[in-house]
């Protein structure tokens, strides 16, 4: 598939990958233990014809049979959401607790927000910030429909996050998650969806996109308590947009400390330190890269980010 061809190099066992670019997009979902018991769940959604298989990650499932699974009612209620297992990865390494103050810089549409909120018992504070009024919309409403009570939304320029409170003391969050906007490649399967896109990818929307990347981690890295956690995360293959804008950070702010990742059951590729004629610290090998043919899942990129005293 020549999409993907210039990724050849650094996607690992490339010709399967590119096979299981050709089956269908899984349908995965994660129960809300913030308002319904795992097991009481299960069997409700198994009356609909519904067959579930446990995901490496807790709470988490694939399914099959719930041909429209935000039809039913415990949908409404919010027991459950359609949750890719890369998507939820994101918001497990960002391990955020009960009491801290959380800053998710792209929210909508709240997939990592709300995992966030329920990992923390709905204890603390999220900042949940979205840019795109158009997207505010569907974010408030995952909000509401899963009973999440400590999140602030917000609607600021991620890059441009406000650094004080109106009495000028700084802004400082224990943890930043940055999803940033991104070319979404991770996205695409040759077997699409019923009303889904195909996009079109090139170097030059990458290239764009990586400018915006790389003001919204700085000020993401500004936002940080000293040992606070940033995870930067997109759901692409291209270095410009993943390595690349870590590796600014690293040049551009002091004590960047890139955190080795692991995740029990999941098969991931470590990041690369070349693309193009560039080279990347030897830490961006800390950096997770996740591919539909290990984890049938979107492919993602994923990295954890300590801030330290230097």
């Amino acid at each position: 598939m020549k999409l993907f061809e210039c990724y050849k190099n650094i996607i690992p066992e490339f010709d399967i990958f590119l096979k299981a670019l050709d089956t269908p997009h899984p349908s995965h979902l994660r129960i809300n233990t913030l308002k319904v018991d795992e097991e009481k769940l299960i069997i409700a959604l198994q009356r609909y014809g519904c067959k579930l298989s446990q995901l490496p990650i807790n709470y988490c499932y694939s399914f099959l049979g719930l041909d429209r699974p935000s039809d039913t009612i415990e949908y409404l209620l919010g027991y459950y959401h359609m949750q890719g297992l890369s998507s939820a990865v994101v918001s497990v390494i960002l391990a955020p607790k009960k009491g801290e103050k959380v800053l998710d810089m792209c929210a909508s549409p709240g997939s990592k927000t709300t995992h966030i909120a329920a990992i923390m018992e709905n204890k603390g504070i999220i900042i949940a910030n979205e840019m795109n009024h158009n997207r505010v919309g569907i974010l408030r409403f995952h909000l509401e429909r899963m009973g999440i009570t400590n999140v602030i939304v917000t609607t600021y320029q991620a890059q441009n996050f406000p650094m004080k409170y109106f009495d000028k003391k700084p802004i400082k969050f224990d943890k930043v998650l940055l999803d940033a906007p991104c070319s979404c490649e991770g996205r695409y399967r040759k077997v699409l969806k019923k009303g889904e896109k195909m996009y079109n990818f090139s170097e030059n929307v990458s290239l764009r996109l990586s400018r915006y990347q790389k003001q919204m981690i700085l000020r993401g890295f500004d936002l940080l308590k000293y040992e606070g956690i940033l995870v930067y995360s997109t759901c692409t293959y291209s270095p410009d947009e993943n390595e690349a804008v870590i590796d600014y950070l690293i040049h551009k702010r002091k004590g960047v400390k890139i955190e080795p990742i692991k995740i029990t059951g999941i098969k991931t590729v470590n990041g690369i330190i070349k693309w193009k004629g560039k080279r990347f610290t030897e830490d961006l090998r800390k950096a997770v890269r996740l591919y539909p043919h290990y984890v049938d899942s979107w492919g993602f990129f994923i990295t954890k980010i300590k801030k330290v005293l230097t």
